[in-house]
Formats: C-alpha cells, sequence, structure tokens
C-alpha cells in the first residue's frame, strides 16, 4: 500500500518540480564588454546581445532578466545556478562536455597585439614564448596559451579586466596582448589611449570563434529547447541580423 502511494505521487512530485523550475525567473547574464553588452550611461544593461536577448524573451515568453556582471562572479553563477543563460560563452572542445549551447550568437576572431615601436617579428605563437604575453584571467585564452606552454612562471601575465590588460601594454610592463579584436576602439575610447599606437602581431587561426548562448547541464531541458526556438525564429524573420548590423558584429 504504501509502495503503490509513493508510486502515485512520484508523477505529482515531477509536475510540481518541473513547475517550479518553469516559474523560475531566467537569468541572462554576461560581463562588461562592449558593444555586445555592457552598462550604459543609464544604468542599465545594453548592447547587441543585451537587445537579442530581450527580443529572445519576447519571442519565447519566458519570464527573465537581464544582468551585468563582473566575469568570475558570471562564471559561477552559471557553473551553479540551473536559470542561468550566459549571453556569451566561447563554444570549445572542452566546454562542450560541460554545458549546453543553445545557439550562436556572433564571431569573434582572436590576436596577439603590441606596439608599434616594439618591433616584434612574430612568425607563429612559440616564437612569441620569448615575450611577455597578457590576458584576462578565466577567459578561454588563459587555457589556449597555457596548453601552448605558456606560464605564469615565465612569460604569462593574467589580469581580471580589459582596462588592467591594456594598461600594462601601454606602460610598457607586457610586451602582447592576446585579445578578441572586435572590441578593442570602444576599450580604447573608454580608456583615453591612442590606438594608433597598436599594431598586430600575429592572427591565431585556430582559435576558436563561435561566441553562443549557454547553460550548465542542469538548466532545464525544455526551457533550452525555447531559447533555442527562439533564436532560429529571430534569425528566420531577419530580426536578429538587424541588430547585428545596427551594432556593427560579426556574425
Amino acid at each position: 500500500m504504501k509502495y503503490r502511494l509513493l508510486n502515485s505521487l512520484l508523477p505529482l512530485v515531477m509536475l510540481v518540480s518541473s513547475a517550479s523550475v518553469q516559474a523560475q525567473i531566467i537569468r541572462f547574464i554576461a560581463e562588461d564588454l562592449p558593444p555586445y553588452h555592457f552598462i550604459n550611461d543609464a544604468g542599465k544593461p545594453d548592447g547587441g546581445l543585451v537587445e537579442i536577448a530581450k527580443a529572445l524573451q519576447a519571442q519565447s515568453g519566458l519570464k527573465a532578466q537581464i544582468e551585468i556582471l563582473p566575469m568570475a562572479r558570471a562564471h559561477h553563477e552559471l557553473q551553479t545556478k540551473n536559470n542561468v543563460v550566459m549571453l556569451a560563452w566561447l563554444k570549445t572542445p572542452s566546454r562542450e562536455r560541460g554545458y549546453k549551447f543553445l545557439g550562436s550568437m556572433c564571431q569573434i576572431s582572436a590576436s596577439l597585439i603590441g606596439l608599434k615601436e616594439n618591433k616584434l617579428n612574430l612568425t607563429d605563437l612559440n616564437h612569441a614564448k620569448q615575450y611577455r604575453i597578457s590576458t584576462i584571467r578565466g577567459y578561454y585564452s588563459e587555457e589556449y596559451l597555457r596548453q601552448a606552454g605558456f606560464s605564469e612562471d615565465h612569460d604569462l601575465v593574467l589580469v581580471s579586466h580589459y582596462a588592467s590588460l591594456w594598461q600594462l601594454l601601454y606602460k610598457g610592463r607586457t610586451d602582447l596582448i592576446l585579445t578578441n579584436t572586435q572590441t578593442i576602439q570602444r576599450e580604447l575610447d573608454k580608456l583615453g589611449l591612442d590606438p594608433d599606437r597598436l599594431e598586430y602581431k600575429l592572427t591565431l587561426q585556430d582559435f576558436p570563434s563561435q561566441l553562443h548562448l549557454a547553460a550548465n547541464q542542469s538548466f532545464p531541458d525544455d526551457i533550452a529547447g525555447k531559447i533555442s526556438t527562439a533564436l532560429e525564429q529571430l534569425k528566420s524573420s531577419g530580426q536578429y541580423q538587424k541588430i547585428i548590423q545596427k551594432w556593427r558584429m560579426p556574425n
């Protein structure tokens, strides 16, 4: 009798659990990285991918909010919460096993960048090991450089924010930085740094290029499906392309 009662209650428990998850507010999160996502002068989340997130919310009918967080906290929230979607998570082979990728948002390219006055003739990444290279801690670029043999004991300098990255380079405390090339102009404008002093030293052709919507493995499959479908519908209708073109982001 007890087992029959438990068995009869099980579907109800699962239904309540599912409804509880569905009732949660979906949190679209991202770091401060213009023009993709940033806090505007009014103190509100803004940017190309923020606008796409708002369109996804409207298209899917899901309850959602958008938050701009420090990268370390955003990464922690992505890993530990079952209602979080990262707006732009670089899709890499190592990440495919641990996350659900819900659709491509845009593309990036990555390069080693230095100052023009530093005459560095790089032929490949291995050749760059004689110089100090900096990137942002916790980014895939850190993993990429470590896999290539760079280390903090010798030639790798890690920082927590793009502002620190550029300051290191312009003050001569590092020789090269590894960064996404799409955001450079806005970052330098914000910091008051002269872009004419920069030079692309080496484009990294094997660096992953697709930024995706992503959630962890505990994120509900049905909601993931709604978000993926909504993104495809935005692309089919042309609304996605209009937003990308408005913000001048490669897709």
